[in-house]
């Protein structure tokens, strides 16, 4: 701990002659932050050639009232938190729950951290609190550690997310740091439903740290991702939306604009845009570079977010439920044993744990300097350690041999494969084996938890339809920024804070995510032992017999009918077929 006491000064933001006035009442929505041509009524905003948005120097004012923020001198990041009270939204997801981890590891002296919880029937708000404290990486903690992490009921799209006013005051008096990283991640959710979590709810969180008395960073996590509408290297830069992002919020309030909203519809307004999600993050962005004008706050893009490399332990994967560690879960069982995608497209994955760090960073330096507009920051991998699709597919078959669980269906290994090519390979040894498995599993319970393999299938289908978009196409990320952020950590700071994936050794980290599946999500052992590599041996014999096995029954079904000849050659022709598919 550097020697530097963490002393603040206060600093009066006047906005009292903004135009960029949050509306009190979100029905109805003022009017657009970003008009299709040039400046918006609402705020003095900077268009530029190639669809990206800037606040001019005039335009720093952002709210009603006097805001007092609190502009920290720390040098680091640990001396920065210290006696820091933070607000979470999305804490009981994989993210949030290892920000609140990374928090309370930051400072002894870390104040309260309020974490947003859905309230919901017949579960207890403070018991999901307590489960979610239970986890492997908040053992460490003592209770009175664990006491700082307070569960504070209300909705996300709600005006002060429904909190009583006492709660509410609390906050507004208390916070000094807001995280918000709730979102709906469903590529597919109804557009409705993707304004209501996406949008909506950063204008909640927006409307909140306006209140705030203490004001040092309002943090916003989006996606790498939210600008996948456009082609070649995305910069640090908020790129214009299409859509006025206030008149996005009126229409999801309007019951009316719903009525037979077919999915032609949801085309037309998400144009380029592969998803809803991807749509809705990129409203987001352009609604923080509005209201946040002057103001400490900053946006992490995270790319595709796989399990921990380092902290808070090696290997942490959550539920692995969700995202492409979904993928990983069921490759490991040998149930997912294909992916789509060019070989030489980049698959930018990057650790969780670099993408917690990247956030307190962020905090860190919005809280300690005067900015005009929103810092951006990628924390993605490909431009300064690529991966492409071909390499990840032999890392995660070498990993997997080298770390086989303690069963699997089969043998776990993934291909490469495009087209008719990856349909027909699906519908074969995908669908079909995991209907014929249905009974077996239910009768031995065997095979994936929670689910059936079928049903697996399906949502295997479903998010590879998703990702074959960012798998097959040219995606470059620019970390300029980012690294010139990452430079000015204080010496102390900067390997246990380091979100710079230069250095990262892609088989080691999948090996920490794939033992970390095994240890985490299927409750395995850590350890690999010689009776794990004895079972994969067996298991690679009964993988090569099968080969033989489908010789055999090919050819002992059409000679009978065929003659020996034709029957051998087209056995053959079609055992050879399968082979290659």
């Amino acid at each position: 701990m550097s020697p530097i006491t963490n002393q603040a000064k206060f600093i009066t933001v006047d906005t009292s002659s903004s135009k960029l006035a949050p509306p009190t009442n979100l029905e109805p929505y003022t009017m657009a932050v970003i008009a299709e041509h040039g400046k918006s009524s609402r705020q003095n905003v900077t268009s530029e050639s190639n669809g990206k948005i800037g606040v001019t120097k005039s335009d720093s004012e952002s709210a009603p009232h006097p805001i007092q923020r609190q502009l920290s001198n720390a040098l680091t990041i640990p001396e920065f938190f210290a006696h820091k009270n933070i607000f979470v939204t999305g804490g009981t997801g994989f993210l949030g729950t290892v920000l609140i981890e990374a928090l309370l590891d930051t400072h002894p002296d870390i104040g309260t951290i309020y974490v947003l919880v859905r309230g919901k029937r017949n579960q207890d708000p403070n018991e999901r609190i307590i489960r979610l404290l239970q986890k492997p990486i908040f053992q460490k903690y003592n209770e009175k550690t664990l006491a700082k992490v307070v569960p504070v009921v209300g909705e996300l799209t709600e005006p002060n997310f429904g909190f009583p006013s006492e709660l509410l005051q609390e906050l507004i008096e208390r916070v000094n740091v807001i995280y918000h990283s709730a979102a709906t991640i469903r590529f597919n959710s109804p557009l409705r439903t993707a304004i209501f979590t996406n949008l909506t709810g950063t204008m909640r969180t927006i409307e909140l740290a306006k209140q705030l008395k203490q004001l040092s960073a309002y943090i916003y996590c989006s996606t790498a991702f939210c600008n996948s509408n456009n082609r070649g290297l995305i910069t640090e830069d908020v790129y214009k939306s299409q859509f006025d992002p206030y008149e996005m919020m009126k229409m999801a309030e309007n019951d009316e604009a719903w009525v037979d909203f077919t999915q032609q519809k949801c085309k037309s307004y998400l144009k380029d845009h592969p998803n809803t999600y991807t749509f809705t993050k990129n409203l987001s962005e352009n609604l923080l570079m509005a209201e946040m004008a002057g103001l400490p706050a900053a946006i992490v893009r995270p790319s595709i977010v796989y399990g921990t490399l380092e902290h808070p332990m090696k290997g942490w994967v959550g539920n692995a439920n969700s995202g492409h560690l979904g993928f990983l879960a069921g490759f490991v069982k040998g149930i997912f044993r294909t992916m789509s995608g060019s070989a030489s497209a980049i698959i930018d994955i990057i650790p969780c744990d670099y993408v917690i760090n990247s956030s307190l960073v962020m905090g860190w330096y919005v809280g300690t300097r005067n900015i005009k507009e929103p810092e951006i920051i990628h924390c993605t991998s490909g431009e300064v350690n690529p991966l492409n699709l071909s390499q990840f597919c032999d890392i995660i078959n070498d990993s997997v041999e080298r770390h086989p669980p303690n069963s699997f269906v089969w043998k776990p290994s993934t291909k490469l494969r495009n087209g008719w090519r990856y349909n027909l390979f699906f519908y074969l040894f995908h669908l079909l084996p995991a209907m014929i498995f249905y009974i077996p599993e239910k009768l031995f319970g065997i095979g994936m938890p929670q689910h059936t393999a079928y049903e697996y299938m399906r949502v295997f289908q479903n998010g590879a339809k998703a990702f074959d978009y960012f798998l097959d196409k040219d995606f470059r990320y620019s970390m300029k920024n980012a690294l010139r952020i990452s430079a000015l950590i204080h010496e102390s700071d900067r390997k246990r804070y380091n979100f710079d994936a230069s250095h990262c050794d892609w088989s080691e980290f999948i090996d920490r995510c794939l033992i970390g599946i095994r240890r985490f999500y299927f409750k395995e052992s850590a350890v690999t032992t010689q009776w794990h590599r004895n079972y994969w041996k067996v298991f690679n014999i009964l993988y090569y017999a099968g080969f033989v096995a489908i010789f055999a029954i090919l050819y002992f079904v059409l000679t009978p009918f065929l003659g020996f000849s034709v029957g051998f050659t087209v056995a053959l022709f079609v055992w050879a077929f399968l082979v290659w598919l």
